[in-house]
């Protein structure tokens, strides 16, 4: 009986975390998010850095200079971005060095990770960390 128990709770168990596994890609599609972290430093004071995630598979984003677009695979954990296109205004040097930056590690991006409410994208060079957003709406 205690084996008969024990086989029905691994079974149970395994059934969950492949059922977390296989569902988790779904927690990005149609989410937004604000970067709280980039390469280990905190953005620029009042030049935010978003970005979004669409029900199609693309990433979309503002830079506090620019927007920014491009296509994202999300497989699993792991994730691929790119190529990603952007407006071209100039803005203070220290915005566009933040912003060349965000895109970079973007463009870099291999493994994703959700630690409670917290969107971890890890890329050889660094990781971006962000916060839940609100979807950008617009006209």
């Amino acid at each position: 009986m205690n084996f008969l128990l024990s086989l029905l709770l691994t079974a149970c168990t395994t059934l969950a975390m492949e059922t977390n596994q296989a569902s988790a890609p779904a927690t990005l599609p149609g989410s937004a998010w604000q970067v709280t972290g980039l390469g280990g430093q905190a953005p620029l004071d009042h030049h935010p850095l978003t970005f979004e995630f669409d029900l199609e598979g693309n990433i979309a984003g503002d830079t506090s200079c620019n927007r920014f677009g491009g296509s994202c695979t999300i497989e699993g954990n792991t994730m691929q971005v790119g190529p990603l296109r952007s407006t071209r205004r100039a803005c203070e040097p220290d915005i566009m060095q933040q912003e060349q930056k965000l895109l970079a590690l973007l463009r870099a991006v291999t493994v994703w990770s959700l630690n409670g409410e917290e969107l971890v994208l890890t890329a050889p060079e660094g990781e971006i960390k962000a916060k839940r957003g609100e979807p950008v709406v617009r006209n």
